[in-house]
């Protein structure tokens, strides 16, 4: 009985070090050890019970596996994607605005303080994001963006003068331009929708400095959204939505927001910080948005292909 219970001891021990991870497309996660892959599925144990029954999952439902060894097995667009999409009952359209109005309820002052480089994100339809084609894209705006430096108090109007068109010139010419984008992200289809940038012309000129932290909540985020003036009627869009500059920690915030644009409902949000640096006040904080756009999310979030926080390293997570 002892060598009984010594044997299976070990065999657990052996299951737990070897352990699997799915990640399936709609964000969640199996812990498991896989014992065989065919055609259409998958078979595997379960972390939780390794002497259990076997589970069979479908392979159109994983978006990858990553084995103990830390090699990964990612998993394409099931071929029927597009036939079950037409097969659903059609989302109905958003009420389009006419006009663009701001709102100026919109942003919360005095939130926490956010990592210097991070990211946390939001929604559960990534794979339309990392796998789609029809991506039309509307540039940056800064509508809603809050510079917090107590020292540039009085000044806002001023400051949103001078800097606007510049900051906007340096990111969309130069240092994140579509074509960079493009090439970036894979997405030789991507097209230029209208910007949205003249949005911030309907902004308080006297509100854009604040002496503490500004954030944008994911549900103020859809507010946002819901509120462009767009001309094209399908497809997934795609924003830069500049949040804060924070001279205290000396960070940009941003969200790189992708939606339907039939609905206007969020399908994927990255909220993500990069690091300011360099001479003068439009290359400082260009550079902030430039770290957090291609650092975070491309070279981090997208490349990975991460779809939800639990496959986001702590160290660069927001809590």
């Amino acid at each position: 009985m002892k060598y009984l219970l010594l044997i299976c001891t070990i065999l657990f021990s052996v299951f737990a070090s070897s352990q699997d991870l799915i990640i399936l497309r709609n964000g969640d996660e199996i812990k498991a050890k896989v014992t065989e892959i065919n055609d259409n599925d998958i078979r595997y144990k379960r972390e939780s019970n390794p002497t259990g029954p076997t589970y069979k999952l479908a392979k159109s439902k994983i978006f990858f596996i990553r084995y103990a060894s830390g090699d990964k097995d990612f998993f394409g667009a099931p071929d029927d994607a597009p036939a079950q999409k037409q097969a659903t009952s059609p989302a109905k359209p958003a009420t389009k605005p006419e006009a663009f109005v701001y709102d100026p309820t919109i942003g919360d002052v005095g939130c926490q303080i956010k990592k210097k480089f991070g990211t946390r994100l939001y929604g559960r339809q990534a794979g339309q994001v990392y796998y789609g084609y029809n991506l039309v894209y509307y540039g940056f705006d800064f509508t809603y963006l809050i510079l917090s430096n107590g020292s540039k108090m009085g000044h806002s109007s001023e400051l949103i003068q001078k800097y606007f068109y510049t900051w906007n010139k340096e990111l969309s010419d130069e240092m994140l331009s579509f074509q960079n984008l493009k090439r970036w992200m894979k997405k030789p289809s991507m097209v230029l929708g209208n910007p949205v940038f003249s949005n911030y012309t309907k902004r308080d000129p006297h509100q854009f400095v604040s002496p503490q932290n500004y954030c944008i909540s994911f549900i103020d985020l859809q507010k946002i959204i819901k509120s462009y003036v767009l001309r094209e009627q399908q497809g997934v869009g795609m924003v830069i939505n500049l949040v804060n500059f924070n001279k205290e920690r000396e960070y940009a915030l941003v969200y790189v927001t992708f939606f339907d644009i039939a609905t206007r409902e969020i399908l994927f949000a990255v909220e993500a910080s990069g690091k300011a640096g360099g001479g003068g006040m439009t290359k400082h904080w260009a550079t902030g948005v430039e770290s957090a756009v291609r650092e975070m999310f491309i070279d981090e979030v997208y490349k990975h292909r991460w779809m939800n926080n639990g496959m986001v390293p702590g160290k660069l997570l927001f809590y």
